[in-house]
């Protein structure tokens, strides 16, 4: 019945004509197959669009399920569908470094998007009524006029929805375009505090969200791989109160910036900057790195607190391992010191890295970073994640969710994520990760804890003793 459904004439014509890709990612074109998920959400989403009375919805899909390939492909159905008469489709986002991602996802797909250069090229082309596909930061929004376009066929795409289009900048854009169609792409929502992803995208949805695939979902199906966690030794580990005070303030924190700011006045910062400390861990990563991570073909990160902290690592690491093994990762800052200076690399050498570290055969081996590359970052092989920075809710999910993309290389096939914990975060996961009871229970799903792990493995081999000497009374 599966095979007969799938080969039903309409939807295999569909499905060959709609989804499937030819992208261009650092060679030869490739082929990209949509899945039933990403399949399912497009249908809604053009689906959504089509209403008269439901202006929003909420794609609420896992992180690494491919969220940016379903946003492109809705937008190339959207734009090619005659019943939409000449739309205009903006697709958002927060940040540069993901503009110029999405900006070459899209150019590789054979999508030709206007890119809004400023706050004036954009207010110019709404102004003008550009038709076609723009793509812009969401802060190009800022102080943006009202009714700046009343069209009802523009059809506004948030990528990252969870972050700053709860606030002002998200009311601007609604103001400017009061009748568009807006959607937001999430794989980490906000449920509670004034920035509520559902209460800006889930109102026209009795579910709250136009289409979910959850992490449980995205694991059964092979798209994401679980998450496996380690305390590192007790000796590194933040004081619980200390930590729980630092929680606390982090729970009003909605994107980089704002993690940037807060962590400043963390009081276990000192802790999280204290070379001696740094050296310890330093040597415990080489020395974990070098027996289970290398060994196996992988590659890992190190997540530190601050810039400062991430050079520290790097002079530490390099006393235990090959300096070329690491590179540090940050962003750069015209009133750096020296120290941190000679650690800035150049757009080439920023994207250079980032492609070297993709490739198994290639060095480095261990990127350090602080907050680039925490998101929207894709390295299969990137196995090991070394947490040493505080974080919470969605901030802690999209960064350690890094490691989560399957990988198979010469009969070798990544089994899980690893995250080795120097902070404590995960002693407490409900304080660290504030969910409602379904959400978190999903969230457990996805993360176990190496030792239980051992502990179940040993109490299955006790238990299988007695079954297996049963064997010993046959000959061979």
């Amino acid at each position: 019945k599966l095979v007969e459904s799938f080969y039903d004439k309409k939807r295999i014509v569909k499905f060959l004509t709609d989804y499937i890709l030819f992208v261009e990612k650092d060679g030869p074109p490739q082929k990209v197959v949509l899945k039933p998920h990403q399949i399912e959400a497009v249908e809604r989403i053009v689906q959504r669009a089509g209403e008269e009375r439901k202006l929003r919805g909420l794609i609420w899909h896992a992180q690494g399920s491919g969220k940016t390939y379903t946003m492109l492909v809705s937008a190339k159905l959207i734009l090619e569908d005659p019943r939409f008469e000449n739309p205009t489709v903006l697709m958002v986002v927060d940040r540069n470094e993901l503009e110029q991602q999405l900006f070459n996802n899209l150019s590789s797909a054979g999508l030709e998007p206007k890119r809004a250069e400023s706050k004036i090229d954009l207010l110019n082309l709404l102004r003008e009524d550009y038709r076609g596909l723009i793509l812009t930061t969401i802060h190009k929004f800022n102080e943006f006029p009202e009714n700046l376009n009343t069209r009802k066929n523009i059809f506004v795409f948030i990528d990252e929805a969870h972050r700053s289009t709860g606030g002002d900048l998200g009311n601007h854009l609604i103001r400017a375009l009061p009748n568009a169609t807006i959607i937001g792409f999430t794989g980490t929502p906000r449920l509670g505090g004034e920035r509520n992803t559902f209460l800006m995208f889930g109102r026209d949805d009795e579910g709250k969200y136009l289409h979910k695939y959850g992490m449980i979902d995205s694991i059964k199906d092979g798209t994401t791989l679980p998450l496996h966690y380690q305390h590192a030794p007790s000796e590194y580990l933040v004081d619980e109160e200390k930590l729980e005070e630092d929680l606390k303030k982090l729970k009003e924190c909605y994107d980089e910036e704002d993690l940037a700011r807060i962590t400043e006045k963390l009081s276990s910062k000192d802790i999280l900057e204290d070379p001696n400390r740094i050296e310890k861990i330093a040597q415990y990563i080489a020395e974990h790195f070098r027996k289970y991570v290398e060994p196996l073909g992988y590659k890992a990160f190190v997540v530190a607190v601050s810039r400062k902290a991430c050079v520290l690592y790097k002079k530490a690491l390099d006393k235990y391992l090959p300096s070329n093994y690491s590179k540090v990762v940050i962003s750069k800052y015209y009133n750096d010191p020296e120290e941190i200076k000679s650690y800035h690399l150049n757009e080439e050498e920023e994207r250079r890295v980032r492609e070297d570290f993709k490739d198994p055969e290639k060095l480095p081996k261990i990127l350090i970073v602080t907050d680039k590359l925490l998101t929207g970052y894709d390295a299969p092989v990137l196995y090991c994640m070394y947490l040493d920075k505080v974080m919470r809710d969605h901030m802690l999910l999209q960064a350690i969710a890094r490691v989560n993309r399957p990988y198979e290389k010469d009969e070798r096939r990544k089994p899980a994520g690893l995250i080795v914990d120097f902070v404590g975060l995960f002693r407490d996961l409900k304080k660290a990760l504030e969910f409602d009871a379904e959400d978190f229970e999903e969230i457990s799903y996805a993360l176990e804890d190496i030792q239980k792990l051992r502990e179940e493995f040993q109490k299955g081999m006790e238990e299988s003793k007695e079954y297996i000497q049963k064997f010993d009374a046959y000959p061979p």
